[in-house]
């Protein structure tokens, strides 16, 4: 068996050390990385909901009285835009979602 290295007092790596005993082991690594990817999996999900909810709310406030249709007109391309980039979120993230769940099985 291969001798150990122990981790320094001020390591960078002191925090990938799950059970204190000084060793950043195989299995800590991979707990790490686990959560690291659980982490940016649910950032993805959160931007996919607001941008969601950014398109409904958006929707609504555009069909107020309050805004004139001259403005609207002239914000036309400008809303194009928007529901195409918001919509390109969601569906890069649902595309991402089916593809990773596919190679899971």
């Amino acid at each position: 068996m291969a001798k150990q290295k122990k981790l320094q007092a001020d390591s960078k790596y002191n925090p990938l050390d799950l059970d204190g005993d000084g060793i950043v082991s195989d299995t800590e690594l991979a707990a790490v990385e686990a959560l690291d990817k659980h982490e940016k999996q649910d950032a993805q999900r959160r931007m996919a909901w607001i941008a969601m909810i950014s398109m409904l709310a958006f929707t609504a406030l555009v069909f107020l009285p309050f805004f004139p249709d001259s403005r609207i007109n002239a914000l036309a391309d400008l809303f194009s835009l928007f529901y195409i980039g918001m919509a390109g979120i969601v569906s890069a993230y649902f595309g991402a979602a089916a593809f990773i769940s596919r190679g899971k099985k």
